[in-house]
C-alpha cells in the first residue's frame, strides 16, 4: 500500500507476554511433528506400556480377578517401589526413542535454511530461542515419564486400602526428580546434536553414539586402572543408580549391589555436567550471524 494514501495503521491487537514468547517456536514446532504419521504411531506405542501397568495395579486390588486367574499369592501382586522403578526405566527407554526421533530436527533446519537470524531479529533472545526448542522435548518427554507415572501412582492410592498413600507419598518425590534429570540431560544433548549436526540419520547416531561410546571408554578406563570410578562416563547406569537410591532399592533389582558403588552425589554430578556442557556446545554453535570464508 502506497503511503500517501494514509491507510496503513499500525497493529493495535494484543501482544504476547515477552516471558511466554518462546512458545510460539513450541506451538509451530508441536504443530509439524503431529504432521508425522510416524511419529505419532511412536508416541502412542510409547504410552502402550502404561496400559499394562495399570492392568497389573488393577490386578493387584482386587482379589476376585486374582482368584479367577488362580494367581492369589502373597506377594505375587504387589505395587510398591520396585514396581515404580520399572515403570520408571521402561518410561525412560521410551522417551529415549522419542528424543532419538525429535531432537535432531529442531534445530538443525533452522541453521540449513539460514532462519536463526530471522528468528534473533526479532524480540527473541537466543536464550528464548533455546527455551522454545527445549520446550517441545520437555512437555513431549514428560507426558511418557512422570506424568504417567504419577497417574499410575494416584490410580494405586484410589485402589489401595489401609492408607497406602500416606506411606508412600514420599514416592512423588523420586518419580519427579528422576524424570526431570532424564528428560533435561536428553533434551540438551539433542539440542546440541541438531546444532552441530544437519543430517537427522548422522544426528540421530550421534546420539546413540554420546551414550554407548563414552560407558565403553569407562569400562576400558576400570579394566586398565583397576577401578570402577569409570562407571561415570556410564550415563544410563548413573540415572539408574539415581532411580535406585531415589525410591530407596536395596534388593539389587537393577544388578548386585557391592562396595565399590558411585556415590549418589558423583552420579547427579555427571549428569548435571552433561547438560552445561551441551549448553556450551549450544552457546557456540547458535549465532545470528554466519561468517563464510571463500
Amino acid at each position: 500500500m502506497a503511503v500517501y494514501k494514509r491507510r496503513y495503521n499500525p497493529y493495535s491487537g494484543t501482544l504476547t507476554p515477552q516471558w511466554s514468547r518462546f512458545f510460539v517456536l513450541t506451538r509451530y514446532a508441536f504443530a509439524e511433528l503431529f504432521k508425522s504419521r510416524f511419529f505419532v504411531i511412536l508416541l502412542i506405542l510409547s504410552l502402550v506400556p502404561i496400559l499394562f501397568f495399570a492392568g497389573y495395579i488393577f490386578v493387584a486390588n482386587n482379589k476376585t480377578v486374582q482368584l479367577l486367574m488362580q494367581m492369589r499369592s502373597a506377594g505375587l501382586f504387589s505395587v510398591e517401589n520396585e514396581y515404580f522403578i520399572m515403570v520408571m526405566i521402561a518410561q525412560t527407554q521410551a522417551a529415549f526413542l522419542l528424543n532419538c526421533w525429535v531432537g535432531p530436527v529442531l534445530i538443525a533446519g533452522d541453521l540449513t535454511n539460514g532462519a536463526l537470524p530471522l528468528f534473533l531479529s526479532r524480540p527473541f533472545s537466543r536464550a528464548d530461542y533455546v527455551l522454545g526448542k527445549l520446550a517441545v522435548l520437555g512437555l513431549l518427554l514428560s507426558a511418557v515419564t512422570w506424568i504417567p507415572g504419577l497417574l499410575l501412582f494416584s490410580l494405586q492410592a484410589g485402589l489401595a486400602r489401609n492408607g497406602w498413600i500416606w506411606s508412600h507419598i514420599w514416592m512423588v518425590v523420586p518419580i519427579i526428580f528422576c524424570s526431570a534429570i532424564w528428560i533435561l540431560m536428553l533434551s540438551l544433548i539433542s539440542l546440541a546434536v541438531s546444532a552441530s549436526v544437519k543430517l537427522r540419520i548422522v544426528a540421530t547416531g550421534v546420539i546413540f553414539i554420546s551414550f554407548f561410546v563414552p560407558a565403553g571408554l569407562g569400562e576400558m578406563y576400570n579394566s586398565i586402572m583397576d577401578t570402577y570410578w569409570g562407571r561415570l562416563l556410564n550415563f544410563t547406569e548413573m540415572f539408574r543408580l539415581i532411580l535406585t537410591k531415589g525410591f530407596r532399592e536395596r534388593t539389587g533389582l537393577l544388578g548386585p549391589l557391592s562396595r565399590n558403588e558411585i556415590p549418589v552425589p558423583a552420579a547427579w554430578g555427571v549428569l548435571i555436567l552433561v547438560c552445561l556442557l551441551s549448553l556450551v556446545i549450544l552457546n557456540a554453535r547458535l549465532k545470528a550471524r554466519e561468517v563464510v570464508r571463500g
